[in-house]
């Protein structure tokens, strides 16, 4: 959960998650321009958001969103939900993964072509509107055939 921009006392211990690791910082000193952020590495940053960008390999971040009181629990991105259709296998219904899918925006498409994106070659592509590709010009089938249920 995002830290409330607070007067943060020293010793107070704050998590950050990032590539599913977790990462530590203690705050150093009592609020006011002296305070400082210990990371677990041991390297002392002058601002959350410096010892956060230091975790993320040198991507800017906001320090008040990344970190949060420890034993807190800290609110998870709700991962978009895997596409799947359910088909008649002849011995009944499977889930199956959608790995070619119709992109949701068509703008700059050519006239008379769909776009559509393959999750498996992470690759988009136009085929004529009105039919479904089966498979992508790489060769990658529109489903898996692995059962998700």
């Amino acid at each position: 959960m995002p830290l409330d921009k607070q007067d943060l006392s020293a010793n107070t211990v704050l998590v950050g998650t990032y590539k599913k690791q977790e990462h530590r910082v203690l705050v150093l000193g009592e609020p006011g321009p002296e305070q400082g952020y210990e990371l677990d590495s041991g390297t002392i940053y002058k601002s959350l958001s410096s010892a956060a960008k230091a975790v993320m390999g040198g991507i800017s971040a906001n320090g008040w969103r990344f970190w949060s009181l420890e034993g807190e629990a800290q609110a998870k991105r709700a991962e978009k939900p895997t596409k799947t259709e359910k088909v008649e296998t002849g011995t009944g219904w499977k889930r199956q993964l959608v790995q070619i899918r119709k992109l949701p925006n068509q703008k700059g498409a050519p006239e008379g072509q769909t776009r559509w994106f393959c999750s498996s070659c992470m690759a988009a592509f136009n085929a004529t509107t009105g039919i479904r590709p089966e498979e992508c010009p790489e060769g990658h089938p529109r489903m898996t055939i692995d059962e998700l249920s």
